[in-house]
């Protein structure tokens, strides 16, 4: 168990910190608290101090039609149990199909991801309506793009939460779908 939180170093805080933001194990922030001996929600209240600023919401949006069946679909996104019991992993090499796309060595924040596929496409408003996207602007754009690209009609996407994430090819697919751009939320 480790020392109380109030006599708790900052370099042990700010450790805690990244683990929480880079390696966060499947049981989550509370699932370090228990090991540490922390008590509930001080690594939130750490996270807040010592991680990265807050930023304005901004969503990534991946969209298309893939002949794919949904467990195929979202097992891209699929994180082994392996990848969370060794602290040296490579998300790359523990084969993250997403983490792969971006050629990212962590795994993505499965908490900012959403995905999802229907077996029949419907229009790309009406995915769009799917996500959590706030700003009838952006929904606007993210159509107008969409036509731009032939898209017109979908049966998958998938959006993710991070705006500092780095989409270093944007025309390539992504588990088979176009990257269409980060849009404010």
């Amino acid at each position: 168990m480790s020392a109380a939180p109030d006599a708790a170093t900052e370099a042990y805080k700010r450790a805690l910190v990244d683990e929480a933001l880079t390696r966060t194990p499947r049981g989550g922030f509370p699932e370090i608290e228990r090991r540490e001996g922390l008590r509930p929600g001080t690594l939130f209240d750490w996270v807040d101090a010592y991680g990265p600023p807050k930023l304005p919401t901004a969503l990534h949006f991946w969209i298309g039609t893939t002949a794919q069946t949904e467990a195929q679909f979202i097992s891209n996104f699929e994180v082994p149990d392996s990848y969370w019991q060794d602290e040296e992993a490579s998300a790359v090499d523990a084969g993250i199909g997403f983490s792969v796309d971006l050629d990212e060595e962590h795994v993505y924040d499965e908490d900012l991801l959403l995905v999802i596929h229907h077996d029949v496409p419907r229009s790309v408003s009406e995915l769009v309506a799917e996500s959590t996207l706030e700003s009838e602007v952006s929904a606007a754009a993210i159509e107008k793009k969409c036509a731009e690209l032939g898209i017109h009609d979908a049966n998958a996407m998938f959006v993710y939460g991070d705006p500092t994430q780095v989409v270093s090819d944007t025309t390539k697919l992504y588990n088979g779908l176009a990257y269409i751009g980060l849009f404010a939320g």
